[in-house]
This record gives structure tokens, C-alpha cells and sequence, in this order.
């Protein structure tokens, strides 16, 4: 009988149940497949809260539409997948901007307009060499402390700009003043009008005023000239008979020869190391030193200058006593090749060392 009736359940079709007969008490857990459920059917009133997951959803199909206002927060982006496109224009503000973010890559060229620019912000670092120029500088802007030392320049200063005030006490010297630029008007004290009625007087001839132009010929007489005024330069060649005197502080030594115990052979001596070219002739001197001798005598010395002889002659000091004996001085002409011929001459068992001396000589 049993077997019966379950046979016959099996038997029930769509057609043998009532309408709304089938509720949910009717319906086994986890009868109801896929198959079971005609499409569009399941509308958002059938779907329980929390129970759509991600495995839910088809890819592509959450469109904008789908979501909600707000409803997508930092943590449901991908980094990076905001990109240009996605933010609107002007959407990025002020505080959507991290601190540092803006570098010199991010500014466009021309985007920092003299709005953007803090007061007091630029600096001499920021400043590119040569940007000051004359049009940036307001009126009055450059005071005495903006200036650098010896920076103002002829060309810096306008025509007329320096008055009286601006200059030095003592400032305006002769030779910053053009020929001609003294009128009569400038002076403090009077000046004769032109011609001039002789005789001019000194006060009115200014000091270095009268150069050899003004000069008349022979109007500079003897009693004209300073003593003293007349040096050996300023004669010509021949006035005076030419000749010079010079002295020398010290006597200037020619030769120093030791050893002398007989006449010599004549013998030259150079001066050109002492007296200048030209020199007409020199003062000679001589002194034998450590002279000794055993059976008296002395000691002559010749000079033969341009076909004269010059003797100078020194007298044995006492017997075996060295010393130095000083012979006179005698002026003679000397060569042009600045030499002396000179020949000793010795008497008696003497022996001397010769010394010759220049002590002056005339041009």
C-alpha cells in the first residue's frame, strides 16, 4: 500500500497543484538549483543583505551607475589607478596636495605670475645675473649703501647732474679744468681787460707762465740769473772750456802690485771701470807700501801720457822700517781707450809694494 502511494506521489505534475499550494515549508533545504529559477526573476528585494561577494560579480559589470556617492573610499583603489583622466578638472585643490609634492618638473612654464609670489620671497640667489635691469629698479630705489666702491662711472652720472654741493672741498685741481673755461667771472679778484696796457706788472703774470716763446731774444742778461742757477748741464759743448771736476769721495784704487825690487818695463793700467767715456784726464796719486831698502835710494814712478812724461816719486823711509809712504798728486791727460803707460824706477837694494790711486778725474 505504501509503495503504492509513493509511486503515486511521483506522479504529480505542475498540472495537479493549486495555485500558491507550493510554500516555503513545502520546499526541502537546497532543493532549488539553478535550473529551478527562471531568469530575472531574483530582484533586488529576493537578495539577502551581505551575502553578494566579489566570486558574485561579473567582471565589468559594477558600471558608475552601480556605486553609490562616497561610496568608494582610498582603501578600495588600486595605487596607481587614478590616473589624469580619472580626477576632473579642478578637482585637485590645496589640500589635496602633499607638502614638497609641487617641484620644479610640475610648474609649466609662465604658471608663476607675480600673484604667486610671496612678499619678500625672492633673494639674491633666486636672481639671474643681468635680470635687474634699469626697468626694474623703482624710482629712488638705489640709496648710497646700494652702491659699490669707485661704481659710478663718467657715463653713470647725467650731463649738469653734479652742482657745487656735490663737490669735494678742494676737489676741482688745474687739471680738471678745460682750457678755457675760466672767464673772467670765475676769478675772485679782477682781471685787466684785454689789450693789455704795459707794462704788465708780476702779480698779473701767473707762476710757470713764461716759457722760452715768451722770451725776446738776448733778453736774459747776467744780472737776470740766479747764482747757482747755472749747472754743468745746462752749458753747450765748448762753453766754459767744457771742463768738469769730479771728485771722488774716496780715492779709487788702479792697481796694487806687490814685489816691485827693480825697474820695470812700461806697463798699462785700464781706468775704464773708474772714469766715464770722454773722460780728458785724471787726478794720480801713489803710495809704497811695506817699502824697505838696505843701501838708500828711492822710488820714481814715470807716467807717459800722449807724449809727455809725468814723474811721481817717493822717498825711502828709514832703513828696514815698512811703512807706507805717500807720493804727491799730479793731473795728466789720459787716453781715449781710458789707459795709463806707467814704469817704475828703483835705486839702491829697495822693495815696495805699489799701489796707484785715481782721485778725481775732468770731462
Amino acid at each position: 500500500m505504501a509503495r503504492t502511494l509513493y509511486d503515486r506521489l511521483n506522479e504529480i505534475k505542475t498540472k495537479h497543484l493549486n495555485p500558491q499550494s507550493v510554500t516555503g515549508d513545502k520546499i526541502a533545504n537546497d532543493a532549488i538549483e539553478e535550473k529551478h529559477i527562471k531568469d530575472g526573476v531574483i530582484t533586488r528585494r529576493k537578495i539577502a543583505d551581505n551575502i553578494v561577494g566579489t566570486d558574485e560579480i561579473i567582471d565589468g559589470a559594477v558600471t558608475r551607475p552601480k556605486i553609490a556617492k562616497n561610496a568608494v573610499s582610498s582603501d578600495a583603489i588600486i595605487g596607481g589607478a587614478v590616473t589624469t583622466e580619472k580626477i576632473t578638472d579642478g578637482a585637485v585643490n590645496a589640500s589635496k596636495i602633499a607638502s614638497s609634492a609641487i617641484t620644479t618638473e610640475k610648474i609649466a612654464n609662465g604658471a608663476i605670475t607675480r600673484d604667486k609670489v610671496a612678499d619678500r620671497s625672492v633673494g639674491t640667489d633666486d636672481l639671474v645675473d643681468g635680470a635687474v635691469t634699469g626697468a626694474k629698479i623703482a624710482s629712488n630705489a638705489i640709496t648710497q649703501g646700494k652702491l659699490a666702491s669707485n661704481s659710478v662711472g663718467a657715463s653713470e652720472i647725467i650731463a649738469g647732474a653734479v652742482g657745487s654741493s656735490e663737490l669735494a672741498t678742494n676737489s676741482v685741481i688745474t687739471t680738471k679744468i678745460a682750457a678755457g673755461a675760466v672767464t673772467p667771472e670765475k676769478l675772485s679778484f679782477a682781471v685787466p681787460s684785454r689789450p693789455l696796457t704795459p707794462p704788465v706788472t708780476t702779480a698779473e703774470i701767473a707762476a710757470g707762465a713764461v716759457g722760452a716763446s715768451q722770451l725776446a731774444v738776448d733778453s736774459v742778461i747776467t744780472e737776470k740769473i740766479l747764482n747757482g742757477a747755472v749747472t754743468a748741464e745746462k752749458l753747450a759743448p765748448g762753453i766754459g772750456g767744457g771742463d768738469t771736476l769730479t771728485m771722488f769721495p774716496t780715492p779709487q784704487t788702479a792697481l796694487d802690485l806687490g814685489g816691485i825690487v827693480a825697474t820695470t818695463q812700461p806697463a798699462t793700467v785700464d781706468l775704464s771701470t773708474i772714469i766715464p767715456v770722454n773722460t780728458k784726464g785724471v787726478i794720480v796719486s801713489i803710495a809704497c807700501i811695506n817699502q824697505s831698502y838696505t843701501d838708500g835710494g828711492m822710488m820714481a814712478y814715470i807716467f807717459r801720457q800722449l807724449g809727455a812724461e809725468y814723474a811721481l816719486q817717493v822717498m825711502a823711509p828709514p832703513v828696514n822700517a815698512p811703512g807706507i809712504s805717500n807720493g804727491a798728486s799730479v793731473l795728466m791727460p789720459v787716453a781715449d781707450d781710458r789707459t795709463l803707460l806707467w814704469q817704475a824706477y828703483v835705486s839702491g837694494n829697495n822693495s815696495t809694494e805699489l799701489v796707484i790711486y785715481i782721485l778725481g778725474y775732468v770731462v
